[in-house]
């Protein structure tokens, strides 16, 4: 996924907060998985369960297996989202995405110099 792929999902995610303020409820997230780029959006109170059920797993593995499996974290922290709250990605003054933001998120994922490296 090139880096204004990604810009692009997270801007359409952030204008479908922006464009449906009532479904998304108060906070809404911007989930993205780091190990797939998967971007999706999340209700503040799905997300709160979402980390919930992570802490959860990860103690059920270390209970399996008789002491705490860093392996089992690793692998849950991977494949855990990241949260972002939608609101710190818009532009207000415009009431759209704040593309500036929104790129230095995507920095995170694909930094500038990786990128080019794979350029044609």
């Amino acid at each position: 996924m090139t880096r204004k792929e990604l810009t692009d999902i997270i801007a359409a995610k952030v204008a479908d907060v922006i464009n449906n303020p009532g479904f998304w409820g108060e906070d809404p997230q911007i989930s993205i998985i780091p190990t797939t780029l998967l971007v999706g959006i999340e209700r503040h109170e799905d997300a709160e369960r979402s980390i919930a059920y992570s802490d959860y797993a990860i103690e059920a593995d270390a209970v399996e297996d008789g002491d705490y499996s860093e392996d089992a974290a690793d692998f849950q922290s991977a494949s855990d989202p990241d949260l972002y709250p939608a609101g710190i990605l818009i532009d207000y003054a415009d009431k759209k995405p704040d593309l500036e933001k929104i790129a230095r998120l995507v920095d995170k994922y694909i930094p500038q110099r990786e990128e080019n490296l794979y350029a044609e």
